[in-house]
């Protein structure tokens, strides 16, 4: 039988969706037409795609304003913390869920803490802490830095996917003559793939588009990542908007397809990661 309530509720939500998705996109849309036009047509015409397409942007920013080294700086520091951040959280996770640091939290609950302190309250001993190691002005201590503050969170995340895998595998494969790294290396790494290409995920986008660390840690031109770079780029480069507008898109693009790529697999984790 037609429900006419459900119907309009429905509509009701429908139309909301689509405002707030238009409201979304427009400004990314808007952002990447304007990256392929020149300026006078940035300023000067109210059309959302470019009468004519200057590729030449990208170029440019790639090569003079050195968005090609920014780039390769960002993906080596993310490439590397999210696979620094998989090796360390994943065992510390099931050790958390299914060893016998289980039965005694406390250790769980100062590791938990990390995630109620913000970066800014630790920036000045952490500069100070890099620079007695020698590590200021260096992609190391970047990388040293962004693990050390994302590592409570990361721990948590598997952690909670570990609990939700059953102990009968654990006690069946122990029967079959299988030690702890066995049964963790064999049984539950395996099943914990939803959970760690979430974790990916969050690694991979935090370190990508972390703008704080970066700032303190790194100095020259040739260390930056592609957030302090293009913040330097839009300084030196306020006359060409088009140019600029093509470093953001630079920036953004590769966000853009990690989630894309991975968005079922990244749900599913957390979902998974929350249910018991």
């Amino acid at each position: 039988m037609f429900n006419q309530s459900t119907y309009g509720y429905r509509s009701t939500v429908y139309a909301v969706l689509i405002v707030l998705t238009v409201a979304t996109l427009t400004p990314f849309l808007w952002v990447l037409a304007s990256a392929f036009k020149s300026n006078s047509e940035i300023f000067g015409s109210a059309s959302l795609l470019p009468q004519s397409w200057h590729w030449e942007n990208f170029t440019t920013a790639w090569t003079e304003g050195k968005f090609g080294v920014y780039f390769w700086n960002s993906l080596l520091v993310a490439v590397t913390v999210t696979a620094l951040l998989a090796v360390i959280a994943c065992p510390a996770g099931y050790a958390f869920a299914k060893m016998r640091l289980r039965k005694h939290p406390s250790l769980f609950y100062v590791i938990l803490f990390g995630m109620t302190m913000p970066a800014q309250s630790v920036i000045i001993p952490l500069f100070y802490q890099l620079k007695s190691y020698g590590l200021i002005d260096h992609l190391t201590g970047l990388i040293v830095a962004e693990v050390g503050l994302e590592v409570p969170f990361a721990v948590y995340l598997m952690r909670n996917f570990f609990r939700d895998l059953p102990d009968e595998l654990i006690e069946a494969a122990k029967i079959d003559g299988a030690g702890t790294w066995g049964v963790f290396r064999t049984i539950m790494l395996p099943l914990s793939k939803p959970g760690m290409l979430a974790l990916s995920v969050f690694s991979f986008l935090g370190s990508w588009n972390e703008f704080l660390l970066s700032l303190l840690v790194l100095i020259s031109n040739d260390k930056r990542t592609l957030p302090l770079g293009l913040m330097r780029f839009r300084d030196i480069n306020t006359s060409d908007y088009g140019v600029v507008f093509a470093g953001v898109v630079l920036a953004f693009i590769p966000s853009i397809i990690i989630y894309v790529l991975l968005q079922k697999s990244f749900v599913r984790g957390i979902s998974s990661g929350s249910l018991k």
